[in-house]
This record gives structure tokens, C-alpha cells and sequence, in this order.
């Protein structure tokens, strides 16, 4: 039944012609896809536990099993989610926060992905 809203929101919504969003939304997607592969790329066949977290003072401060690794791109998938039909659901109302949360879902998975490459160096 809620899917079924969700579907109705997006086709009904004229927030899908809008460049802003679209181009935000694509963007989103094609970094999260790429955060995955190199993740799967660089640690499907890592040993059993790796870095996950460096500290300058301390040096290592967190070693775990590959797949926790994970848990950022998901969270990153979840934002644009959550935030495109956020976008869909307001653009009538208030254009620019829509605008703003497209946005900011890209922000989000630029961050993420610098992370991603930082913890693929710090684990070579």
C-alpha cells in the first residue's frame, strides 16, 4: 500500500523535469554505484579483518571483519532515498527545499566516496 504511494508520488510529481534534481539524483547514484565497486573490488577478497578507522595520535584504532565496510554505501543509498522522495513530496510547496535536499544528498555521497578512497589507502 505505501509503495504504491511512493509510485504515485514520482510519476505525479513535476519535480522529475526539473535539472536540478535530476542531474543531483544521477550524479548521487553513478558516485554510490562506483563507492560500491571499488569496495568490492579492492576488499571481496581482503583477509579476515581490516582498518576501518586510523587516528593520527593513536595510529589503528579500529580493525573488523571486510563487510562492515558496507555500512556507509548502504546509509549513502538509504540519504538518496529518503531525500528524493523528500524532494518529489515538497517541490510544489517549497521549491528550494527541494532543491536542497537533492542537493545535499549528492554532497553526501561525495563525502563519502573521499572516505571510501581514504580507507582503500589506508588498507593498501
Amino acid at each position: 500500500m505505501i509503495f504504491f504511494k511512493f509510485r504515485e508520488l514520482i510519476t505525479t510529481s513535476p519535480a522529475k523535469r526539473d535539472r536540478i534534481i535530476l542531474i543531483s539524483l544521477i550524479l548521487a547514484l553513478i558516485i554510490n554505484i562506483a563507492v560500491w565497486a571499488a569496495y568490492l573490488v579492492k576488499f571481496f577478497s581482503a583477509p579476515e579483518y581490516i582498518i576501518l578507522h586510523y587516528n593520527v595520535y593513536f595510529g589503528i584504532s579500529d580493525l573488523d571483519i571486510w563487510y562492515k565496510i558496507l555500512i556507509p554505501p548502504f546509509l549513502g543509498l538509504l540519504v538518496i532515498g529518503v531525500n528524493f522522495l523528500l524532494s518529489f513530496y515538497f517541490y510544489l510547496k517549497k521549491q528550494a527545499l527541494s532543491h536542497f535536499l537533492s542537493v545535499s544528498a549528492l554532497i553526501f555521497n561525495l563525502i563519502l566516496a573521499l572516505a571510501c578512497f581514504l580507507l582503500i589507502y589506508i588498507n593498501l
